[in-house]
């Protein structure tokens, strides 16, 4: 099984989220997954999700999902 159909309900979740600038690839038996999300929520769910998915704690996501830089927030 890819990558991409193991994890495609969190690329589901990403797109439904409407992370901008969403890229997903699939390198070297790692799927990488960037973008920005509308809020720190959307982004801690996706990481919820993600954590779910990967019950066995293979690792093999990165997952850099940054938020927008407002009133002093970090990413």
């Amino acid at each position: 099984m890819s990558l991409t159909n193991k994890y495609r309900e969190l690329i589901t979740a990403a797109r439904a989220a409407r992370i901008s600038d969403l890229q997903v690839k699939e390198q070297n038996g790692v799927l990488h997954i960037e973008g920005i999300a509308p809020s720190e929520e959307t982004k801690q769910k996706l990481r919820y999700l993600y954590e779910r998915l990967d019950s066995d704690g293979s690792g093999d996501v990165v997952m850099n999902i940054t938020i927008p830089k407002t009133n002093g927030q970090n990413n």
